[in-house]
């Protein structure tokens, strides 16, 4: 029996890193998102004067859940694409 070492290690790898993008990196860019939201957040102080939230913080926390929002629809559709071809004839990828 023949094992073909390089194909597995190659497979693992691939495997591990897609697992740190999606299974790590996704929820690691909507907690960056959700930071920026704050800092862009007005909030009141101690003594009741309300301070105005930094635009480019929100701006930022808009793209970030953007492309959050972008990668979970790609990963759906990726997932989905023989399904969606067979009932509906549309081809996606």
């Amino acid at each position: 029996m023949n094992i073909d070492w390089t194909s597995i290690v190659d497979g693992t790898a691939k495997v591990l890193v897609a697992g740190l993008i999606f299974g790590a990196g996704l929820p690691l860019l909507f907690t960056w998102g959700l930071r920026l939201w704050e800092a862009g957040d007005e909030h009141e102080q101690d003594d009741g004067t309300v301070v105005a939230g930094n635009v480019a913080a929100r701006l930022a926390a808009y793209v970030v859940f953007a492309v959050v929002v972008a990668a979970i629809v790609v990963g759906v559709l990726y997932i989905t694409q023989k399904s969606i071809d067979h009932y509906l004839g549309i081809g996606l990828f």
